[in-house]
């Protein structure tokens, strides 16, 4: 029989009167004893009141009343059959809800290899079609080759034939100009395969590319769900996360430290006061001269800039816009990470607003965190930090300038937590760690917005606000303000724009503002 003090499953200590275990849920049961024959119950001996007795062969005494002599100690009473099957029920809940955590961690885990191994089959059939086509255009290069020198016996012999029947022949004229021609249609149809072949290779290498990025992306993102520990029940019913992050952030204050920290800003000011005003960060120009008037010269760099607006003001496009012309005209490279809409369906949306894909494939990441949201919705996690773990491995890998996040909304929505303004604060100040340009799309209200708890107008460097405006004409005008631009001398007017089908206009609007 195993110690009532010791759980004889895994160990741990146990109270005398427990009957589970705490840890594992290992009912603690003893052993039934055998069955023996009843004993007969002697009838006690009558003690009255006031009255002494002697019991023979021991020194018990009992003097008037007898009370019963106690020990102190409680017992424990033995678990019965009738307790055993009490628990069982409930020990068999704990059972089948694990089995179904597992089964559901199997389940998502299975259905991201099983994307995964779609992908690779879809790459491995592209590779396939490119192998065959390269093939296809062998054959037909070497085709071209032997007719080019076919062709270049024939035009020898003419020319042979020429030379005996003398410059002034008719027939020697025209078998020149056959030549010619021959010479001529020879050259344009090996251009034309040569052509032909560069356009195919083109097209399979962007298939390619486009599915070693696809791929690459959900391999970085199931690495990063995957490297985050399984919690136990018992951690998620201690401390909170909240509590843990309030503990880390206590203020440690120190006299000594903050004098030093003081005396330290004021010599930086009286420098910064004596010497000659000079921007220490980078200008990223929109590549749009009116915008970047408004913006006061364009976005600085490494700062963090929200671009507000509600459905169909344009926002997204806005900001593809922008970062679409930092990497195509001023070598730049970005990431545009998308929580909602799908990766494809945001390239093709772009192509139609005259944003080609082609030019800026090489130095722009499109990411969506779509279909690994929907094969990993039961794990168990911080979407919040997988997301950050992912965009912080690839610019390890490979850096880049600048980053949309599309939208914040969702970010917050994806965090299992209630966001507070020191929590905003930490993620604008981590974005900054990557010393990168941020543009964070977000879709409230402004009058929102400057009321949230959080507190994003303040916290960040710039503010753009997009609007859409009904006037008594029944027609619907979009506007655009820049809020404010730390370090730029911004014009907060609202400017009208609109979209031409390849790129933006903007212009002081026509209308009174205040209607």
């Amino acid at each position: 029989m195993a110690k009532r003090f010791e759980c004889p499953r895994c160990g741990s200590g146990v109270r005398p009167s427990d009957t589970q275990c705490f840890r594992c849920g290992e009912l603690l049961l003893e052993d039934t004893p055998s069955p023996k024959a009843p004993e007969q119950t002697l009838p006690a001996p009558e003690i009255k009141p006031g009255r002494e007795e002697h019991i023979t062969g021991g020194s018990l005494k009992h003097v008037g009343t007898a009370k019963p002599h106690s020990t102190g100690i409680k017992q424990a009473p033995p678990v019965t059959r009738a307790m055993v099957e009490t628990l069982r029920p409930e020990k068999e809940k704990i059972l089948e809800r694990k089995e179904r955590e597992i089964e559901d961690r199997e389940k998502a885990v299975v259905e991201s290899v099983e994307q995964l191994e779609e992908d690779t089959r879809a790459l491995e059939e592209a590779l396939k079609r490119f192998e065959q086509e390269d093939a296809l255009v062998r054959d037909r290069e070497q085709a071209l080759k032997d007719r080019e020198a076919a062709l270049e016996s024939m035009a020898a012999r003419m020319e042979e034939a020429l030379g005996h029947l003398g410059e002034k022949s008719p027939v020697a004229g025209q078998l020149a100009e056959d030549a010619q021609r021959l010479k001529q249609i020879s050259a344009e149809y090996s251009e034309r395969i040569t052509e032909e072949r560069r356009i195919q290779k083109k097209a399979m290498d962007r298939e390619i590319e486009e599915r070693m990025e696809r791929l690459r992306t959900l391999q970085g993102l199931i690495n990063a769900a995957s490297a985050i520990p399984l919690e136990q029940e018992e951690r998620e019913r201690g401390l909170a996360v909240e509590e843990l992050l309030r503990r880390e952030q206590e203020p440690k204050f120190d006299a000594e430290a903050v004098n030093k920290v003081l005396e330290e800003v004021t010599q930086e000011v009286a420098a910064e006061e004596a010497a000659p005003h000079k921007l220490d960060f980078e200008i990223i120009s929109t590549h749009d001269s009116r915008l970047d008037q408004i913006l006061g010269g364009g976005i600085p760099g490494g700062h963090v800039i929200i671009i507000n607006g509600g459905p169909g003001t344009m926002k997204s496009t806005l900001t593809y816009y922008i970062m679409h012309n930092a990497t195509t005209k001023a070598g730049k490279k970005g990431m545009y990470f998308s929580l909602e809409q799908k990766r494809d369906s945001i390239i093709r949306q772009m192509e139609l607003m005259g944003l080609a894909r082609a030019p800026a494939e090489e130095r722009m990441m499109v990411v969506d965190m779509v279909d690994l949201r929907k094969a990993m919705k039961d794990e168990k996690g911080d979407w919040r930090q997988i997301m950050m773990r992912y965009v912080k491995n690839v610019h390890e890998q490979m850096p880049f300038d600048l980053f949309v996040l599309d939208s914040l909304d969702s970010f917050k929505g994806i965090a299992q937590f209630d966001f507070t303004r020191q929590h905003m604060m930490e993620l604008f100040d981590w974005f900054k760690s990557l010393n990168i340009t941020v543009l964070v799309i977000t879709e409230k209200p402004l009058a929102v917005l400057e009321c949230s708890k959080q507190g994003e107008t303040y916290l960040a460097d710039g503010v753009i606000e997009l609007l859409m405006k009904e006037f008594d004409d029944a027609k619907v005008h979009r506007w655009l303000r820049c809020l404010k631009m730390r370090g730029m001398q911004n014009d907060p007017r609202f400017y009208a724009f609109y979209h031409t089908g390849q790129e933006f206009k903007f212009s002081l609007p026509l209308v009174d503002s205040s209607h």
